[in-house]
């Protein structure tokens, strides 16, 4: 270090906490206005590709797009629900297409994202959907849904990003919107895997969008969504406690996530008042979160688990 940078330091010690003070009231600003009230940004020139997009969450999302005029291209391992999927779509005036992919494995990704791009065109909005749980202790649970887990859950977002991002990061537009979960903050019992391959999406995600600052590409955003339980086949047979944490209604969940999105947020948690979970967690006793887990009943929720594989 030189005299300059001597010299020049505390100005930039004090231009920084400037800077952190006006970010923070603006988010404050931010938060306490709305999201009705917020612009929405236009999609109707945007190609959406949603993994898992077949069943569920996934086709929620294809749908809500449609209805906004974007192209779909709807990712999934059973071909025939990604083309209803891309059917329904389709009745409301839009254009979708329809892939078999197993998103597990990069070199399919891969060799279907080309076939995407000469098909279709270049993805401007990746939605990483696709996910899977085994619902069982660790003890229970057989090795390959643990590999299972975090190859669909964890790796495919690796292998996504890895195919899509250069054209987003070139044409500076685009949205990346990862589906996480509150189980990637607090862990429960019946779901290691999952929340361990949640915990890791969380830390992919923030480290993703980090380096893709980096580029200094302001058209280019990203979201990460935290809810709780939804009522889809992914989580059916799973009860929580009624009136104070109910499992949640995935159209109302939408909602929220579709005006995240448009309004480039950040971080979306449902219900809101997660934040305030995770904020006294990290300093309350482990002996707090004990008592708070058993009032709630939180270690029953997963005992009636079915899922859509115990199904099938």
């Amino acid at each position: 270090m030189d005299i300059t940078d001597i010299i020049l330091a505390p100005f930039g010690l004090v231009l920084t906490l400037f800077l952190m003070l006006l970010y923070a009231i603006k988010g404050l600003i931010i938060f306490l206005i709305p999201t009705f009230l917020w612009p929405r940004k236009d999609v109707s020139n945007d190609v959406v590709l949603v993994t898992g997009g077949g069943c569920g969450f996934g086709r929620l999302f294809a749908l809500e797009f449609s209805k906004l005029g974007s192209t779909i291209v709807i990712w999934d391992v059973n071909l025939n629900s990604a083309k209803d999927v891309a059917k329904e779509c389709k009745s409301l005036g839009g254009r979708a297409f329809a892939f078999k992919v197993d998103v597990s494995k990069s070199e399919e990704v891969y060799k279907v994202a080309d076939d995407v791009k000469k098909q279709v065109g270049d993805v401007t909005i990746l939605i990483n959907n696709a996910g899977v749980v085994a619902g069982t202790t660790l003890l229970e649970m057989p090795d390959h849904l643990i590999h299972r887990t975090f190859d669909i859950n964890v790796k495919s977002f690796f292998w996504t990003i890895k195919a899509f991002a250069p054209s987003i990061l070139e044409n500076n537009h685009g949205h990346f919107v990862s589906v996480a979960s509150l189980a990637g903050y607090f862990g429960g019992v019946r779901q290691t895997e999952y929340s361990a391959s949640k915990f890791a999406v969380v830390g992919f995600e923030e480290s993703m969008f980090m380096e893709f600052e980096l580029h200094k590409n302001s058209g280019v955003h990203s979201t990460i969504i935290h809810p709780f339980y939804m009522n889809t086949g992914m989580f059916k047979g799973v009860e929580s406690t009624k009136g104070l944490l109910p499992v949640l209604d995935p159209n109302q969940v939408m909602d929220k996530c579709m005006a995240a999105i448009l309004t480039n947020q950040r971080y979306v948690f449902i219900p809101g008042t997660a934040r305030l979970n995770i904020y006294l967690k990290s300093f309350m006793p482990p002996d707090v979160l004990r008592l708070s887990n058993n009032f709630l009943k939180i270690d029953d929720y997963m005992k009636g688990f079915i899922g859509r594989n115990k199904q099938q």
